[in-house]
């Protein structure tokens, strides 16, 4: 065979491998395979493998053992990278899923390898030998990718998948987990290096994948269901919060009738001798009276009824509630209907909480004052938190990681909050000082159509 050819033969085999583990990694996260990035991965691709060969022909392949791991992690980082930039998939999770979609590709494969050299018949044709040893191995990992990728997507993986890079310590585990099964050949070759290929190898290549995705995706089910269960308690609490922020309001309302009973006794007496001064300072003290008893808890329950996503309206009573506790003077514009963002519900709730927490904190000790707007129109939700203030805040050391102004161990809440507008294509948040009020604002995107 020419040198040419051989080369092409690796350049389609290079392909086959790499589309595998795109395809398979894809569907762990939930994403559509789109041709553009994996042309774009398959370049990266082949310019390690084509190093690691460099390398394995330069240096004894079988003492540098650290050249295939090497350039797999390096092929992993460079595709959480496309993840995590294109397709705003988290990087933990990113890197997550390529390091277990390679692991799954590679041990397919490993096996398929071995046991067509193996158990291939010896001929003179030298063809039939590539065949069995090369493409037959080849194609029927693609076949393999295939299967698993309707087996992932008919169960929803990437839905449950997503939870086990929740939290540092879930992050942490699931990471190393995975660079472990990643590098499993590896290590396996390490404490047996005489194993030979043949059923029972192939039938624990077989189990082992059976038992790590079992394993993965129990891992994963148990986590989201302790995320609903917290979930679930948090709703709950805010329905509570809620519902004591109704009986107050109801209270109030009783009160003010008993109060307005004997307001009107004294209007009618003024009404009976024809003072009309008296009657006008009535009605004067009348409307200040209920503006200052009902009409803002009137207004904030007006505003609550136009946000239509229930966590979030859950959310906002809580901390009204919270501001309340506090003394803190609110003001709650919500003017239009609030249906829905790109943002996924999650994340939107999380924004909007460190906002406001950090509104609430910050706001002044003497006489606190906070705003809290949010206008949606046919292109964006607007929302914006604005607070007063006892010492006004280094809008410069802000965008620093870890700023805060509570002391050490906080600050990780802008941060996370960073994370959340750059993982949500088209947000906009700004932050500026305006008439002795620190404002945070927040532009996310709806959905069009």
């Amino acid at each position: 065979m020419s040198f040419g050819f051989r080369i092409s033969v690796i350049f389609v085999l290079f392909a086959v491998h790499s589309f595998s583990v795109f395809w398979t990694t894809m569907a762990l996260v939930g994403e559509r395979p789109r041709w553009r990035w994996y042309a774009v991965f398959y370049a990266g691709y082949c310019v390690v493998m084509w190093i690691m060969l460099l390398f394995m022909v330069v240096f004894d392949a079988e003492e540098e053992t650290w050249c295939e791991p090497l350039a797999f992690l390096v092929v992993a980082l460079f595709f959480s990278v496309i993840l995590w930039r294109r397709f705003r998939v988290p990087p933990a999770n990113a890197l997550g899923a390529v390091v277990l979609g390679h692991f799954l590709i590679y041990t397919i494969f490993d096996f398929l390898t071995e046991a067509a050299m193996y158990y291939s018949p010896v001929f003179d044709g030298k063809y039939l030998l590539v065949a069995t040893s090369l493409v037959l191995p080849y194609a029927l990992t693609l076949a393999f990718s295939g299967g698993i990728v309707f087996v992932l997507n008919k169960t929803d993986f990437s839905r449950y998948f997503s939870h086990l890079f929740q939290g540092r310590v879930r992050t942490v585990v699931s990471l190393v987990i995975a660079f472990l099964l990643m590098n499993l050949k590896v290590l396996l070759d390490q404490f047996f290096p005489g194993a030979t290929t043949d059923f029972s190898y192939g039938l624990f290549c077989f189990v082992l994948i059976v038992f790590a995705l079992f394993c993965i995706q129990f891992g994963a089910m148990y986590a989201a269901s302790r995320d609903k269960v917290k979930a679930q308690e948090e709703t709950i609490a805010q329905q509570q919060a809620h519902m004591a922020l109704l009986e107050e309001l109801q209270g109030e309302i009783r009160a003010f009738r008993h109060d307005f009973t004997n307001l009107l006794s004294g209007m009618a007496l003024s009404a009976q001798e024809g003072d009309v001064e008296a009657i006008q300072e009535f009605m004067r003290r009348t409307s200040g009276y209920f503006d200052e008893k009902l009409g803002s808890e009137i207004r904030q329950m007006e505003g609550l009824s136009n946000i239509q996503i229930y966590p979030v309206r859950s959310l906002i009573s809580t901390k009204l509630n919270l501001m309340r506790q506090r003394h803190i003077q609110v003001a709650l514009e919500i003017m239009n209907p609030v249906t829905g963002v790109r943002m996924q519900t999650e994340d939107l709730l999380r924004c909007q909480g460190i906002l406001l927490d950090n509104a609430i904190e910050a706001s002044s000790k003497e006489e606190g004052k906070i705003r809290v707007v949010l206008l949606q129109d046919a292109a964006e939700l607007y929302m914006a938190v604005a607070n007063n203030f006892d010492e006004q805040p280094n809008l410069g050391a802000l965008t620093k990681s870890g700023y805060t102004t509570k002391g050490k161990g906080h600050g990780t809440g802008l941060a996370s909050y960073r994370r959340m507008i750059s993982r949500c294509p088209g947000c906009v948040t700004r932050t500026y000082i305006k008439d002795d009020y620190f404002v945070q604002e927040l532009r996310i995107p709806v959905y069009s159509g």
